[in-house]
């Protein structure tokens, strides 16, 4: 029996882990790539509408590879130095213009002649974003917040109220975090309260990024509400689909008779065929469950659609640029589509499952 004398036993504190994810690290990463991206085309463009100038004379040359640097030393001594989420989305923002100066002269330090228009180097930046977005999307969903990693970003979201006036969804946001929190835990109960008592301020309008994002949104929302928008969208990539299939069907007709020579594919042109009709053959399959399941049908075009994100685009970055920006715009939004609507019928299924 213990000494009625003895203090009572302590609970055994929470395990801590090092590993702590930031709610915010979808968001950031998706702000640090567009700016990336972003950057890339301004100086691609801008290079191109004035001839390709040089800053500097003679045998001076101030690459912008050099100012991509700069950008991301700027981005690393605000995150060292600075605190507030402000200061955080100016340094993501340094991060990705200079990581976008940076990256956009890869052509030189892959090829022996300094070759800034290196046709395959649009190609593999177009990889390293697609690596970079995989690496997001497993730091998103990949983790869950744990109580004590739930609690550290409460109190990161509170400690902007000592830098401005907390507004209501920042409060909200916090609250949320709170009740994922330990509720034994003393920090977590004194902080809820101390976030309950506290008026949010009635703040101007979002950022900038934020705002045009959140419209966005909401302009695709609605037009996803209207079935001839998801017909319009899917037809359309059905029919590309199996365009790249019968032309893959043209090509292997024509190098079985002997005329493959006639058609002179390099190996980009033959990658760009291959990926294409694979993507094709998938479309096909999923027109041929569709009777039998829509979602798997939906699920067969999803497919398809990664085939001609992760290996068709690759191809055409090399062929054209220009041309694979606007058709990888219009492949994720067709992605978008058709995954929305998997989660539309399965939410369908669902309720007939219920029902039953």
């Amino acid at each position: 029996m213990a000494d009625p004398g003895t203090p009572a036993e302590a609970p055994a504190a929470a395990k801590r882990s090092y590993f702590v994810r930031s709610v915010h690290a979808g968001r950031d990463l998706e702000f640090f790539m567009v700016t990336a991206v972003a950057t890339i085309l301004v100086v691609r463009a801008a290079l191109a509408a004035t001839g390709w100038p040089q800053l500097g004379g003679g045998k001076i040359h101030f690459a912008h590879l050099l100012w991509g640097g700069l950008g991301m030393l700027i981005a690393l001594v605000i995150f060292m130095a600075m605190r507030g989420r402000l200061w955080q989305l100016l340094a993501t923002l340094a991060a990705g213009i200079g990581f976008g100066l940076f990256i956009d002269e890869l052509g030189k330090f892959i090829t022996s002649d300094n070759d800034y228009f290196f046709q395959p180097a649009v190609a593999i930046m177009y990889l390293v974003f697609v690596a970079l977005f995989l690496v997001g999307l497993a730091i998103v969903r990949g983790l869950t917040l744990s109580p004590p990693a739930a609690l550290v970003n409460a109190l990161e979201l509170a400690q902007e109220a000592a830098i401005h006036d907390l507004d209501e969804g920042e409060r909200t946001e916090a609250l949320a975090l709170l009740a994922l929190s330990d509720q034994n835990d003393p920090l977590v109960r004194d902080l809820t309260q101390l976030l309950a008592a506290t008026r949010p301020s009635s703040k101007g309008p979002p950022r900038l990024y934020l705002r045009l994002r959140a419209r966005l949104r909401t302009l695709y929302e609605s037009l996803l509400g209207r079935r001839w928008f998801k017909v319009l969208v899917v037809g359309w990539f059905v029919l590309v689909a199996l365009g790249g299939l019968l032309a893959a069907v043209v090509v292997a007709v024509a190098a079985a008779a002997g005329q493959a020579e006639s058609l002179t594919l390099d190996f980009w042109s033959l990658g760009g065929v291959v990926s294409s009709a694979v993507a094709g053959a998938l479309v096909v399959v999923g027109l041929v469950r569709w009777r039998r399941s829509r979602l798997a049908a939906y699920r067969w075009f999803e497919r398809a659609l990664l085939v001609t994100i992760f290996i068709s685009e690759f191809f055409a970055f090399y062929e054209d640029q220009l041309t694979a920006i606007f058709g990888l715009v219009v492949v994720l939004l067709t992605f978008a589509t058709v995954r929305l609507m998997i989660a539309e019928e399965e939410r369908r299924q669902e309720l007939q499952r219920l029902e039953a």
